[in-house]
């Protein structure tokens, strides 16, 4: 009996054990995919509402990353923590959007211009 009640303790702990490791586990920052865009990038898509990426950066930098998409494009951003600046031609007129990070809601564009430029930041906020 007293094997039996080892064995049942042993089999107790294990599965403790490995609940314990996936609940610690699962309170880690969530990385995911947005609108087919694999996290840690900022996609560029062909128009407004399209799912076709033409483009895709995920390195931090000082200065605007050159690019050409547009006119009509739209833009997400699945980065954790970075904000991400859009420089924007809107026939003649230029103009910047930021982009914030993947846990807000204001982490997309869709635009009628042509994207001129990209810089990610890491700045958490616009």
């Amino acid at each position: 009996m007293r094997n039996g009640l080892r064995k049942l303790a042993a089999a107790g702990a294990v599965g403790v054990s490995m609940l314990a490791m996936s609940l610690v586990g699962a309170t880690g920052a969530h990385a995911d995919s947005q609108d087919g865009c694999p996290y840690p990038y900022v996609c560029i898509y062909d128009g407004p509402s399209s799912s076709t990426i033409v483009a895709e950066f995920r390195d931090i930098t000082s200065y605007y990353q050159g690019t050409h998409h547009g006119p009509g494009f739209s833009a997400v951003n699945t980065r954790n923590q970075d904000t991400v600046w859009l420089r924007i031609d809107y026939g003649g007129t230029v103009g910047y959007e930021c982009l914030s990070n993947a846990s807000h809601d204001q982490n997309s564009i869709g635009s009628l211009g042509t994207v001129t430029g990209i810089m990610i930041t890491s700045n958490t906020s616009c």
